[in-house]
């Protein structure tokens, strides 16, 4: 039976104000991102089965693992990105004349949350991102004009207490 006389005092969980977030271009820089509205990520293991007679179930393979990520960021934070990429995209020579190519650049994203109080840094990192594309939904008032990104990543892997990068395949 569960002892209901005592209960944690103190205690605080991950929120959005714990959150930083660190973009890393490959020969570019390290961009601390503090204009994110909103980011969202997943990741799944698609496995096949294997089924005996009968259609029961016997086996499973090992699977295929897929990932997807998006965030909703301001228009400042938007175009601190996409100058890293363009830097980096210069740099790489993938110009058209005056157009450079920063879809074809990929960078990692590293997320970090440490609680009020906590020495624990939670880490959740999205390596081999690419900008497959953004939009704009602008209407008159007062908001902040925000644009959501995609950014297809390769993996995304999370940091366990021992050190380790856990993914699912």
């Amino acid at each position: 039976m569960a002892d209901t006389n005592t209960f944690s005092v103190n205690v605080h969980e991950c929120s959005w104000a714990d959150l930083q977030c660190t973009l890393n271009v490959p020969g570019g820089k390290k961009i601390d991102i503090a204009d994110f509205e909103n980011i969202k990520w997943s990741r799944k293991l698609e496995v096949g089965d294997s089924r005996g007679i009968g259609g029961r179930l016997r086996k499973r393979t090992r699977g295929t693992p897929s990932c997807d990520a998006s965030g909703t960021l301001s228009r400042g934070g938007w175009m601190l990105i996409l100058e890293a990429l363009e830097k980096a995209s210069v740099q790489r020579g993938l110009m058209r004349g005056d157009k450079v190519a920063i879809g074809l650049i990929g960078f990692d994203f590293l997320l970090q949350h440490t609680p009020l109080g906590d020495s624990r840094i939670y880490q959740v990192r999205l390596s081999g991102c690419r900008w497959l594309g953004d939009s704009s939904d602008m209407k008159q008032g007062n908001e902040a004009d925000m644009i959501e990104s995609t950014l297809n990543p390769m993996e995304i892997a999370t940091k366990s207490g021992s050190g380790n990068w856990l993914v699912l395949a």
